[in-house]
């Protein structure tokens, strides 16, 4: 990942968190959610975030996991891309929430 897409990642991670704030639940992009695992590797900085923007700790559950009760809250007939701009946030890239290297274009397809 370029140095650029790392940044427009992160701030669509920030898009991300506004919606999970709003009670909007989905998945997050294939590069949001990296950005997501990095931020997430900082574990002090993570835990500290997560208590002051919701209140609690906010965990990540992989889609592999095979956590059903997790996967049953998200309708994913609309992409989070389209529910955060329904939200009204402004400015997101599109790019960042539409991307699929064809790696996980791959390992989907076996789902």
């Amino acid at each position: 990942m370029s140095p650029e897409d790392a940044l427009n990642s992160i701030l669509e991670l920030e898009n991300y968190y506004t919606g999970l704030k709003n009670n909007i639940n989905g998945s997050p992009s294939e590069m949001v959610d990296k950005a997501w695992h990095a931020h997430i590797l900082n574990t002090k900085m993570y835990f500290r975030f997560s208590e002051a923007a919701f209140g609690r700790y906010f965990h990540h559950v992989p889609f592999w996991s095979g956590n059903m009760e997790m996967e049953a809250q998200f309708d994913n007939s609309m992409s989070m891309f389209e529910r955060l701009n329904a939200l009204g946030v402004e400015n997101m890239n599109e790019t960042v929430w539409m991307y699929q290297s064809k790696k996980m274009t791959n390992d989907c397809s076996l789902h």
